[in-house]
């Protein structure tokens, strides 16, 4: 009886040790809520009109043609241009659409293209 326990717990480890090989080039990516924004998002109001945002992943891009930076903390977005004050707002993604409360407190619904 010793011997079959022995087996099975040699077979076991064998099996542990297989099965950790397997992984070794796995390596854990963490979430980052910034690359959903990354792209192109044109205003579902006034679709083709010029207010059209576009995020790059080096925190660039542009709005309405003018270059931009921006930065996202939790659920703010801060937009800025070269000589004006970043505007910092709340912002929300919802599948392809891109929400940013303007100046005013509406929503600005944005489509990603």
């Amino acid at each position: 009886m010793k011997k079959i326990l022995t087996v099975l717990l040699v077979l076991c480890s064998l099996v542990l040790v297989s099965c950790a090989k397997k992984n070794e080039g796995f390596t854990r990516s963490i979430y980052d809520p910034a690359k959903d924004i990354v792209g192109t998002w044109d205003s579902k109001d006034y679709p083709n009109m010029g207010f059209t945002y576009v995020f790059k992943e080096d925190g660039t891009g542009t709005y309405f043609g003018e270059k931009i930076t921006w930065s996202i903390n939790g659920d703010e977005i801060s937009i800025g241009n070269e000589g004006v004050e970043p505007f910092v707002t709340k912002y929300e993604i919802k599948g392809n659409e891109l929400n940013i409360v303007d100046g005013l407190g509406n929503d600005t619904i944005y489509i990603r293209k």
